[in-house]
């Protein structure tokens, strides 16, 4: 039953999720921490284990309808992998403190519901993919790149996110990029901090650094994993009948709503 209830709950959220570049882990936490009885830095680690599974079939398939950002996901990769054994280590000494990990939990899910409320649909005149057309990237926008794409890996390790989730509003929102551009660089950044925090968890946990259990849950991770790489399938081939606006509105309701309550449960 918990296979089954893990693996319906990864298809449902990534097909909300994985067309405006987030795995959908986001939500996959109160799943975890409410549903499943999971507790501890393994409840983030699981997390990641499921952007491992989940991803690469939706990024492969933006990637093929949104080309000409190779300089940009590799800069976001870069500068990912450092940040995300950072954001492990937080996780296992820091933030193992279960009321301190749901209060940063709820802020930053308020904070991703409000901002992706608050986008509007990018219009037909914003500015070509940079690196469109044979340009290169400019030195000022990699060098602003890794250091949003950094940061969202740092906490994304550390919640257990990814790090997309973060990125893509950020971009969205902030920088004026297209949703398909955001969104290809946003899973790239989630799938190369997933890979490389779930490995420093696994790590900590064998050498008893830090709070344990840091290991995954394998057979909850994969079982989501699952779920989530047909959803993401499903959910990008929708969302090109459906439109972003649609899907940014209802993904941003879903997580303000949980990370209201989240808050709420941690009010006296």
């Amino acid at each position: 039953m918990e296979i089954l209830v893990a693996v319906m709950a990864g298809f449902a959220v990534a097909a909300v999720t994985a067309p405006v570049g987030i795995s959908g882990a986001v939500l996959l936490l109160p799943v975890q921490l409410s549903a499943l009885g999971m507790h501890g830095p393994a409840v983030s680690a699981t997390n990641l284990l499921y952007n491992v599974v989940a991803t690469p079939l939706g990024l492969s398939r933006l990637a093929r309808s949104a080309r000409g950002h190779g300089a940009e996901m590799l800069v976001a990769s870069a500068a990912a992998v450092p940040c995300a054994v950072a954001g492990a280590a937080v996780r296992v000494t820091w933030l193992s403190d279960p009321a301190l990990f749901r209060g940063l939990l709820a802020v930053l899910m308020l904070a991703m519901g409000a901002r992706l409320l608050a986008v509007r649909r990018a219009r037909a005149s914003a500015p070509p993919p940079t690196g469109a057309g044979g340009a290169r990237p400019a030195h000022g926008g990699r060098a602003l790149l890794a250091l949003a794409a950094g940061g969202a890996a740092l906490f994304g390790a550390a919640v257990g996110i990814g790090g997309g989730s973060l990125l893509s509003p950020l971009l969205i929102g902030a920088a004026g990029w297209l949703t398909s551009r955001a969104a290809v660089v946003a899973l790239t950044t989630t799938l190369a901090t997933s890979v490389v925090g779930l490995t420093a968890y696994a790590v900590f946990d064998r050498i008893g650094f830090g709070a344990a259990p840091a290991a995954p849950d394998w057979g909850v991770g994969l079982a989501l994993g699952l779920g989530g790489a047909l959803g993401s399938l499903v959910g990008i081939g929708f969302s090109r009948r459906l439109g972003e606006q649609p899907l940014r509105f209802l993904l941003g309701a879903l997580v303000t709503a949980t990370g209201v309550v989240y808050l709420a449960g941690l009010l006296p």
